[in-house]
């Protein structure tokens, strides 16, 4: 009974992991976006900040690029959001290195991602995002 529970606990630690968690949100986000289909989401809007304010935040549009970028459809996505290609891209790196860690049984860090891509997609993640801030928010508050 004893070598049952230390399994369990074993089995329990690898999914509550990091690596575990980021796979689910990541894989959950992708896959849900792979089976929801473009034009049964275009008037969707899951934002609660638009639905309190009527404003659109940096992230609206966010779920209907997603679907849109798993279906081929670049142009409309980057309508939807513009950021939303980094975002996407992010996903998928760590969905696979999240993989890559649980095949390697490296449970209790959160995926690594070298140095200058991280910073590199900082670079171009932030200047967006502000002018979407600026563009969506800020110009409709002055």
């Amino acid at each position: 009974m004893a070598e049952g529970a230390e399994v369990d606990a074993s089995t329990f630690e690898i999914l509550t992991s990091p690596a575990a968690m980021v796979a689910t949100i990541t894989g959950g986000a992708l896959g849900i976006s792979a089976i929801l289909q473009p034009n049964r989401v275009t008037g969707l809007s899951l934002c609660p900040v638009f639905h309190l304010t009527g404003i659109q935040c940096p992230f609206c549009g966010m779920t209907r690029s997603f679907v849109s970028i798993t279906h081929a459809r670049f142009s409309e996505a980057l309508d939807y959001n513009p950021g939303s290609l980094l975002i996407y891209a992010a996903f998928i790196w760590m969905f696979f290195a999240s993989i890559r860690d649980l095949r390697l049984k490296q449970y209790n860090s959160i995926p690594s991602v070298p140095r200058w891509l991280y910073l590199a997609w900082l670079c171009a993640t932030i200047p967006i995002f502000a002018w979407l801030f600026w563009s969506r928010w800020l110009s409709n508050l002055l």
